[in-house]
């Protein structure tokens, strides 16, 4: 699937935009995850157990399971429009893909993994203005979203801005440490800024 997920493909520099979802571990529902806990609860344990992860494996299995409950935020009415929307980018069928976010978002404007994956629409079409608004509104309602802070990061460093890419993907791997495709972006931009640290 491609949308602002947990991992930054390495084929970055051929399209920008291949992200992989980590959403669904065998046997894993948010549903089945300490159910009756708030939402906002279970995220702050799992942040805090990703931060702490001790390996690449545990930190994807963690990080899975917050895509899962992003994903399930809204209940499953915007769970099924949120999975025809990622068909639909899957299939690049952009403007079905857009049209099912936009509804999404009219229903549930507080749902910040519906703008997360508008604004990978908008990205993957080349429409950076649209896709920072909507990065921006998903970091409001989501200020850990590693993902969007790393599409935030792309589009920044693509337009010129290294000092603020660097914030942003500098930020996205202090949430997710075991995203080594984001470390070498950081590094490439260590060493395009005159060859020293920004």
């Amino acid at each position: 699937m491609l949308y602002f997920g947990n991992i930054l493909s390495s084929a970055r520099l051929a399209t920008m935009a291949a992200v992989i979802s980590a959403s669904m571990i065998s046997g894993f529902s948010a549903a089945s995850f300490a159910e009756g806990i708030p939402l906002s609860d279970r995220l702050d344990r799992l942040f805090t157990e990703l931060q702490s992860s001790e390996s690449e494996m545990e930190a994807k299995r963690i990080a899975a399971q917050i895509d899962n409950l992003w994903r399930g935020a809204r209940g499953e009415t915007a769970r099924l429009l949120l999975t025809r929307a990622d068909d639909a980018i899957a299939d690049e069928d952009f403007p079905l893909a857009l049209d099912v976010l936009d509804q999404l978002i009219a229903l549930e404007p507080d749902f910040a993994e519906a703008w997360n994956r508008r604004a990978t629409v908008y990205f993957l079409k080349n429409e950076y203005g649209p896709s920072l608004a909507d990065i921006a509104v998903t970091l409001t309602l989501e200020p850990r979203h590693f993902g969007a802070l790393t599409g935030l990061g792309l589009m920044l460093e693509d337009l010129g801005d290294d000092e603020r890419a660097y914030a942003a993907l500098k930020r996205a791997l202090e949430l997710n440490p075991f995203q080594e495709e984001v470390r070498l972006e950081l590094e490439s931009l260590e060493r395009s800024a005159l060859g020293q640290p920004i």
